[in-house]
């Protein structure tokens, strides 16, 4: 690969290590211990994860209202600067619950932000042949980024809460660091080659199509991306031990997601790739209700760690590769689908807890939804030209 390719994978890695990979999931993975030392009740904790999906969909909505030039690598740095400082700021513990409730907001704000604008700014700064390569190593840093959340579960009945949230809030100030270091080669070409500002595209069912299997996994996912650590603690009973170790485990299928998409796409082409991951998807959902078995549940973990960037992943280079110029407009609206699926998802499932709503029940209806959304995917490009997605 070249100078300019490595520079770019490695952006695009870091940005959505930070922005999806430490800013969303690292939540998840301290919750309980957070939750037990900060004397959050149940209910409080649900709110501030719907807090970080409604920081998200506002991210992304400013995200589509930026201009497409180098301003972009202006809102990246500022938005890494602002997400380690909200993981700075909730290190602490006694603080008012405006406070907590603030920061998860600026942290999903900040991921959104990251999520859209760094992807485009490598579809402007890279040539077309290059493009798949670029994000399936970028979109890597979704996992890379869980993986780090993970490294100190294990120890934390060693260190505080408040030095777990400290030790991310230093790999952040290091991805931010290096982040504004590469984006300083960027900012020529963005201004060199200023992308128009309104590029008309005939949108048909097939953009629409993709939209509705990509917010149906929004939805499906949130039981998994909120509450499933807190699952295995509270209804499995598992020690730490088994509990790190799934966690563990979502991390590290996180960090194969884009690579999956990957070598499926290459050999199926995108949508028929795209049918099998979400088919994959459904399955790892629902067996999450078969608790008596730990295999199953080792399963769960895993794999739906790993299809949640593989689909993100996918979904995104599909747009790009059918749009083109048009890449940020259609990414930023999928973006927005995506984050307001979430945050409804988000309120519906601790509605649903507050009515007494089982965590087996949460995961039925999840794997139901995405299996509605995946056989009108399946319908819709049911032609033989929507078999293939010729790579380039």
């Amino acid at each position: 690969m070249s100078s300019n390719k490595v520079k770019l994978s490695i952006f695009l890695c870091l940005s959505m290590c930070l922005g999806i990979g430490i800013l969303r999931f690292s939540y998840t993975a301290l919750l309980p211990t957070t939750r037990e030392a900060f004397a959050w009740t149940t209910g409080f904790s649900s709110i501030l994860g719907s807090a970080n999906l409604l920081g998200y969909l506002l991210g992304a909505f400013l995200a589509m209202r930026l201009p497409q030039n180098k301003i972009m690598a202006l809102y990246i740095q500022i938005a890494a600067i602002v997400g380690m400082l909200s993981l700075l700021c909730c290190a602490f513990s006694d603080l008012p619950k405006a406070w907590y409730l603030f920061w998860r907001i600026i942290s999903g704000v900040s991921g959104g932000l990251l999520m859209i604008l760094s992807p485009s700014v490598v579809a402007q700064c890279c040539d077309i042949q290059d493009r798949f390569k670029i994000n399936f190593i970028g979109f890597s840093g979704i996992g890379l980024g869980i993986l780090l959340a993970t490294l100190f579960l294990p120890y934390l009945d060693q260190i505080s809460t408040q030095t777990a949230w400290l030790m991310l809030c230093g790999f952040a100030l290091i991805i931010c660091i290096c982040l504004s270091i590469l984006l300083q080669q960027f900012k020529h070409h963005l201004s060199a080659q200023t992308a128009p500002t309104s590029t008309e595209v005939s949108l048909n069912t097939l953009f629409y199509s993709l939209l509705i299997a990509y917010s149906s996994s929004a939805f499906a996912y949130i039981p998994h991306s909120l509450f499933w650590i807190d699952y295995l603690s509270h209804e499995l009973k598992l020690n730490l031990f088994w509990m790190n170790f799934n966690w563990i485990l979502y991390g590290s299928g996180s960090a194969l997601g884009a690579f999956s998409a990957y070598l499926l796409a290459r050999k199926f082409g995108n949508f028929t790739a795209l049918k099998i991951l979400y088919s994959l998807y459904i399955m790892a959902i629902f067996i999450a209700t078969a608790s008596t078995s730990p295999i199953l549940t080792f399963t769960s973990s895993f794999f739906t760690g790993m299809l949640n960037p593989a689909v993100v992943f996918l979904t995104s280079y599909t747009i790009l590769q059918l749009y083109g110029v048009a890449y940020k407009k259609l990414w930023s609206i999928a973006t927005l689908c995506f984050a307001s699926t979430q945050l409804v998802g988000g309120l519906s499932f601790s509605a649903l807890q507050h009515f007494g709503v089982t965590y087996h029940q949460q995961f039925i209806l999840a794997s139901f939804v995405l299996l509605l959304g995946t056989l009108q995917l399946v319908w819709h490009t049911r032609s033989t030209k929507y078999k293939t997605t010729e790579q380039v």
